[in-house]
């Protein structure tokens, strides 16, 4: 074997043409031409000096590259957020036509009326009752009144006070 049969490892040329380099890197001369206009480094005969170009191509196309990737994913997540809410407000929408939503205010009017009406019938009842009351133990109306409507009304207070949650558990 001859010391000239012997594969010498391939050197990385210090310069080569636009074309050379394109075709190192797998790219298109238009984007060489591009990268240059863009600040990559060339040598005042216009050729490529390639370590200087490789640098400039890893601290600015890579680095694009990835930014890139980022706001691509930023993008496809406000998309998504936004699909969410089109399907969320395309369910309420045929909720609301399918009448299984209920209108909020309406229902809280609703409750409060029930509330007050059912307050005035719990005084109202004090009133009717305590005269029998009265009659049947032979005691003081007006005392028996006075009595039986505070603790109607402190009962009443306390069931103001008590969450609805904590209402229905008590049984």
């Amino acid at each position: 074997m001859h010391s000239l049969d012997l594969e010498m490892p391939e050197q990385t040329p210090k310069e080569l043409t636009k074309s050379a380099f394109a075709k190192r890197h797998g790219l298109t001369n238009g984007r060489i031409s591009q990268m240059i206009s863009q600040g990559m480094p060339t040598l005042p005969n216009g050729r490529v000096d390639v370590e200087a170009a490789d640098a400039w191509i890893s601290a600015h196309v890579n680095r694009r590259s990835s930014s890139a990737k980022q706001e691509a994913a930023t993008i496809a997540k406000v998309k998504q957020e936004r699909e969410e809410a089109q399907r969320d407000l395309l369910r309420l929408q045929l909720a609301e036509k399918e009448r299984r939503l209920i209108d909020r205010k309406g229902v809280e009017l609703a409750l409060f009326e029930r509330a007050r009406a059912e307050r005035d019938a719990h005084l109202a009842w004090i009133a009717r009752l305590a005269p029998k009351l009265a009659s049947e133990l032979d005691i003081d109306l007006s005392k028996l009144f006075a009595v039986l409507d505070r603790e109607m009304r402190l009962h009443l207070e306390e069931l103001a006070d008590t969450p609805l949650g904590d209402l229905a558990h008590d049984t």
